[in-house]
């Protein structure tokens, strides 16, 4: 056992004396490493987050905040933000991310539709970061730095260069342009729970910022690993507006403006993505998340190919950034 997990143990054990051995759970994106730990009739996780790389006073805030606004995220129990230890609620293993299947996907889909609500009911907090107009194109950036020059290693000329960032500004514009909400910011299967009770749980919320009305909605609903027909986004979509002026939500919008938001929500996602999923492979050496570039691309192009100022930029990438990204791929991770 390394020292960090020994020193952790000891600690944990000294806020509840009859915890077990640690078991490691899976691995993260971040730095944060999670254990799951029982005592008499019960488990916790376990969690050592770095001091000097997490923000963790934000993420036990924030923990306090989301319960008292009736957002289904752990509590955690008790902590030693010096040394980055953490005692958590356990939610339990099943993932969405594993548990969906063709006969429970509508509900599972509800259940976390009920939840970005609460979020975007949730009070004003003032502490809480609200994304602008440098932030949104620096993070659209990381596809250009990290994703076409970092991992597939594509020379781009400059009238390329004058593309994609034409498709940066004219992204950017739509995507600001949104009604701002409180946004999870990572609202993804992998991140969503199916609690023992039936109900869902919520992770990874540390990200929490003010952005566009429908981010959380498009990482749900256009996960990567879950990929949906068109249909059924329609269907979410009307799902969400029905349940969100129910709820007394401002969203007087008809589903085509809705969609149009969706969808540019998505892009500058997914751009985003293309580049942190590159960077926590060259940078960081985790490549378990190297798979999901594939879907994250055609994603764009997909999306891009609606709207007349970025069908130049979707055959750029379907025509010359596709193929290298295929090949880069099935020579593995290198």
């Amino acid at each position: 056992m390394l020292e960090v997990e020994e020193n952790l143990l000891k600690w944990a054990k000294s806020q509840i004396p009859d915890l077990g051995t640690m078991e490691r759970l899976r691995e993260q994106a971040s730095s944060r490493k999670y254990y799951r730990v029982s005592s008499t009739g019960k488990s916790f996780i376990l969690a050592f987050s770095d001091p000097h790389k997490e923000l963790n006073d934000e993420f036990i805030k924030y923990s306090k905040f989301l319960i008292k606004n009736h957002v289904s995220v752990p509590r955690i129990e008790a902590f030693d933000i010096e040394n980055g230890f953490m005692l958590i609620e356990d939610f339990g293993d099943k993932v969405f991310q594993n548990e969906i299947n063709a006969d429970n996907q509508k509900h599972l889909y509800l259940l976390a539709i009920d939840q970005i609500i609460k979020l975007q009911l949730a009070d004003k907090n003032k502490d809480i970061k609200e994304l602008n107009e440098t932030s949104v194109k620096e993070q659209m950036e990381l596809f250009e730095e990290w994703f076409l020059s970092g991992y597939l290693k594509l020379e781009i000329n400059e009238s390329e260069i004058k593309l994609i960032h034409n498709a940066y500004n004219f992204i950017s514009k739509h995507f600001l342009e949104q009604k701002k909400t409180l946004c999870h910011y990572d609202f993804e299967l992998r991140n969503l729970m199916l609690k023992e009770d039936g109900t869902i749980g919520i992770l990874d919320f540390q990200d929490l910022t003010y952005g566009p009305l429908t981010l959380d909605l498009v990482s749900l609903i256009k996960d990567l690993e879950n990929p949906v027909s068109n249909k059924e986004i329609e269907f979410y979509l009307e799902t969400y507006l029905s349940l969100a002026q129910e709820a007394g939500l401002d969203v007087a919008f008809d589903l085509n403006s809705l969609y149009d938001d969706f969808e540019f929500a998505g892009l500058q996602r997914q751009l985003r993505i293309l580049g942190t999923l590159s960077r926590l492979h060259i940078r960081d050496g985790k490549s378990f998340r190297l798979p999901d570039l594939k879907q994250t691309l055609f994603y764009v192009i997909e999306a891009s190919q609606k709207y007349n100022e970025l069908k130049d930029f979707s055959n750029f990438l379907e025509l010359k950034v596709q193929s290298v990204l295929n090949e880069r791929l099935e020579t593995r991770y290198d």
